[in-house]
């Protein structure tokens, strides 16, 4: 069995025609209403549509969690997450289920594959750019689109993999279990719209902090002394650059300026995470 599920927040404008377009492509669509307060889950069920609905706003990564919990109760072979504000095209299901039918277990839909990068804002690139090439550096993989929310899953990978964070991370945290559970993850071109609205809790900004500081966690866990030695040499770097430019009374040069400022932001972020890193050890001890 194919399932295609759908995360939905406040999506009444637009579920209907998501779940129109999927069903034509898949055995059941499964939509896990997040806590909506509009007729998300009433216009959901009267399109045939299996719903789950959460009384509260749980958070992204928590629909997914259901979104899995689910196809795996149905029994399903297939699991194809997608967006349910008609960024995705539902016919691209189709390229993702054929990439799983050729051993893949994990499949993303790639917003950057071909030249489909180019009608994403440029804000949205450079932020998917920054947490992709993040991901990639913590995880040891190659992915072009480790934001993208339209994937496929194996049965393998949906017994395989546990969903823990709630938020926007979990998708770089499916990644980093993929990775260290040996599955095969490829990638197909879709197409992505930007002209439809989307009511998401979240801004891009607050979503792009989350996951880049899960991603920062994972690389403390993972690399906890090296971490730690690149953020104090980061606030080192920064307030010995500032401290010879006030001694030599020049005033700051804006590239400097920027350099130690960079320094400097590089160890407050670092330096804390691995701190809180140890203490948790300390606490399970």
């Amino acid at each position: 069995m194919i399932i295609a599920a759908l995360p939905a927040y406040n999506e009444e404008k637009h579920i209907a025609e998501v779940i129109i377009g999927a069903a034509k492509h898949v055995d059941r669509v499964v939509v896990v209403d997040d806590g909506s307060t509009d007729r998300t889950s009433a216009i959901a069920l009267a399109c045939g549509a299996v719903v789950v609905r959460h009384a509260r706003n749980r958070g992204y990564g928590a629909a997914i969690r259901a979104c899995f919990e689910t196809a795996k109760r149905m029994h399903a072979d297939t699991l194809v997450t997608l967006d349910s504000d008609e960024q995705h095209d539902p016919t691209d299901i189709r390229q993702l289920i054929h990439a799983l039918d050729e051993g893949s277990d994990i499949v993303i839909g790639s917003r950057f594959r071909g030249d489909n990068g180019r009608c994403i804002p440029l804000y949205r690139r450079i932020g998917i750019r920054v947490l992709t090439a993040a991901t990639n550096a913590v995880g040891g993989m190659a992915v072009s689109d480790s934001q993208s929310g339209f994937r496929a899953y194996s049965r393998k990978a949906m017994s395989t993999i546990e969903i823990t964070a709630s938020d926007m991370s979990a998708g770089s945290g499916i990644l980093f279990q993929a990775k260290k559970h040996k599955l095969e993850i490829s990638e197909v071109p879709i197409t992505c719209r930007y002209d439809v609205g989307s009511t998401s809790s979240q801004n891009p900004v607050h979503h792009g902090t989350i996951v880049l500081a899960s991603i920062l966690r994972k690389a403390a866990q993972d690399h906890s002394t090296c971490i730690g030695i690149a953020g104090i040499a980061g606030l080192l770097l920064g307030a010995s650059i500032v401290g010879n430019e006030i001694m030599d009374s020049n005033g700051l040069p804006l590239a400097l300026l920027m350099l130690s400022a960079v320094g400097i932001c590089t160890g407050v972020v670092l330096q804390p995470i691995v701190d809180a890193y140890h203490e948790s050890e300390k606490d399970d001890l």
